[in-house]
């Protein structure tokens, strides 16, 4: 068993980096790979190993079923997206389980049962109802002393990169505005051809853009959107922007954002699922040994991220 879920394992490694590379267009480095079987053994035990009582849950928003995350002891909780680019991971029953984040249903998971559950750029693609069920569903369906792990854009860094007039700040407008990936977004126009202030908003309640191709009647103009983020308190301002976000849209759009989060924000919510162990972490940084694998875990996109650990 050892010897073949070592090399289950590297395979694994191998291809998920390269299908983050051909995704993102970023070059990952990494040191020489350590098999962490051992690692989980030692901690979780063998059953859980072999149950995979280690979930990954999203919300189809980038790189496929599984957000470009893909570990052979983990179990990926995802929808999958209407439209898939070639490359990018498709549903497996065989060891996938398809669940919608935004249908506020109860997890397809036993209560006390899950060892981990991660959440990787999955809450920005929820309104605040569904992350908040989401949250409690996580509490409920963790051991106990199990660890809930949360990354996602941390939107403080983009209100000011906005109002600093920081335009390099949006360093992804290229890559989403290129052949392979405009389709998924549902922007009318690319984004590298948007004014400044759709670049902005669309980071964060993108369907509420006028860039956007579906008709939503709460789309915000750029007057509005500056009069908004030059007036408003920055809750208020990002707050008021989301609320104008449809639901029905971002099913057809899973990799448009219709959130937005920072420290405080998402301290808040845990706190009210029921958690009452909740830490700022960096990349790299868990109370779970095996999260600090960075081969796996907090390798994406990390400039622009938040990093929320809390503990059941």
């Amino acid at each position: 068993m050892t010897n073949s879920v070592k090399n289950a394992a590297r395979k694994l490694a191998l291809k998920t980096q390269k299908i983050i590379e051909s995704n993102t267009g970023f070059k990952i480095t990494y040191n020489k790979f350590k098999d962490d079987l051992n690692l989980y053994v030692q901690q979780y035990g063998e059953d859980s190993v072999k149950k995979r009582a280690f979930y990954n849950i999203c919300a189809g928003g980038h790189g496929g079923f599984g957000g470009y995350f893909y570990h052979p002891f983990w179990t990926n909780i995802d929808v999958e997206a209407p439209i898939l680019l070639d490359g990018w991971e498709r549903y497996n029953p065989e060891k996938d389980i398809m669940h919608d984040l935004l249908d506020k249903t109860p997890l397809p998971l036993e209560s006390d049962s899950a060892e981990i559950i991660q959440s990787q750029y999955t809450i920005e693609h929820l309104d605040d109802e569904a992350a908040a069920y989401f949250f409690k569903e996580a509490y409920r369906s963790l051991k106990p002393g199990g660890v809930f792990k949360v990354v996602a854009p941390n939107s403080e860094l983009d209100y000011n990169a906005y109002l600093n007039n920081d335009k390099t700040y949006y360093s992804w407008v290229d890559i989403q505005s290129s052949d392979r990936h405009h389709p998924v977004y549902g922007y009318k126009t690319r984004l590298n051809q948007a004014s400044f202030e759709q670049v902005a908003l669309v980071h964060f309640a993108a369907n509420a853009s006028t860039i956007h191709s579906e008709d939503n009647p709460q789309q915000i103009q750029d007057e509005e959107f500056n009069h908004i983020m030059n007036t408003m308190k920055m809750e208020d301002a990002l707050d008021y922007c989301s609320s104008r976000c449809s639901v029905e849209i971002q099913r057809k759009y899973r990799s448009n954002h219709i959130n937005w989060w920072n420290h405080d924000k998402l301290i808040k919510a845990l706190k009210t699922a029921g958690f009452s162990k909740v830490q700022i972490m960096a990349p790299g940084q868990s109370s779970a040994r095996v999260l600090r694998n960075r081969k796996y875990f907090d390798n994406l996109w990390n400039f622009v991220a938040l990093f929320v650990e809390a503990v059941k």
